[in-house]
C-alpha cells in the first residue's frame, strides 16, 4: 500500500494519514439555499460519524458551517479560484482535481479523484506535490461502492468523500485497521 503524501492538520490536531482514513461526509444543495439548511445537515453529517463536513457550495454556505466550529470543513473545488475562496471562507482541507495547482495561500489541499482509473496518475501528481489523496465517492452505491473505495485506500487515497457517510466510515476503520497493522508489521 502506497504511503500517502503528507500529514494533515484538522482542527488544530495532527492527522497521521499512514494509519487513518478520513471520511468527508457531503453535504447537498439546500432546497432553499438558507444558512440554517446548511448547518442544520452539516450537524447530521458529522452524526453520521465523518470526520469532515463537505460544503462544496458558495462561499457563503461553506463559510457558515466552517465558522461554527463544530467540525472540519472540506470543500471541493474545480478551479485554482475556487480552492482559494474556499479557503478564505474558513474551509480547512480543499479537495482539487489532478490538473488543478492551488496557488499557495489556498491551504490544506488534496488531490481528488472520481474513478479508480484515473487513480494512478493522480497519484503520481499527488506524490510530486506533497499532497494527500482523495477519491469521490459520491456517485457509487451499494456493494460496488465498499469495494471501489477498499480499493482506493488500498492504492493510497485517504479521504474518501461520500454521500453515504455510515457505509464509508466502516470502510475506513477497516481498511485503517489494516493500514496500522501493516505499518506496524514493518517497524
Amino acid at each position: 500500500m502506497p504511503a500517502p503524501g503528507a500529514e494533515l492538520v484538522l482542527g488544530g490536531r495532527p492527522v497521521d494519514l499512514r494509519a487513518r482514513v478520513l471520511v468527508a461526509g457531503v453535504v447537498p444543495v439546500p432546497r432553499f439555499g438558507r444558512e440554517g439548511e446548511v448547518l442544520a445537515t452539516a450537524a447530521g453529517v458529522r452524526a453520521a460519524g465523518a470526520d469532515l463536513v463537505d460544503v462544496s457550495l458558495p462561499p457563503r454556505l461553506s463559510g457558515a458551517v466552517a465558522r461554527s466550529g463544530d467540525t472540519p470543513v472540506s470543500v471541493r473545488a474545480r478551479s485554482a479560484e475556487e480552492a482559494l475562496s474556499a479557503h478564505e471562507a474558513g474551509a480547512q482541507l480543499i479537495l482539487v482535481p489532478p490538473d488543478v495547482a492551488p496557488a499557495s495561500g489556498a491551504g490544506q489541499v488534496a488531490i481528488v479523484v472520481d474513478d479508480l482509473a484515473g487513480l494512478a496518475a493522480a497519484r503520481d501528481v499527488a506524490a510530486r506535490r506533497g499532497l494527500p489523496l482523495a477519491v469521490d465517492a459520491t456517485r457509487w452505491s451499494g456493494p460496488e461502492a465498499v469495494g471501489r473505495e477498499a480499493a482506493a485506500v488500498a492504492l493510497g487515497c485517504r479521504v474518501i468523500r461520500t454521500a453515504d457517510v455510515r457505509r464509508s466510515r466502516r470502510v475506513a476503520e477497516v481498511m485503517g485497521a489494516l493500514l496500522a497493522a501493516r505499518r506496524e508489521e514493518g517497524a
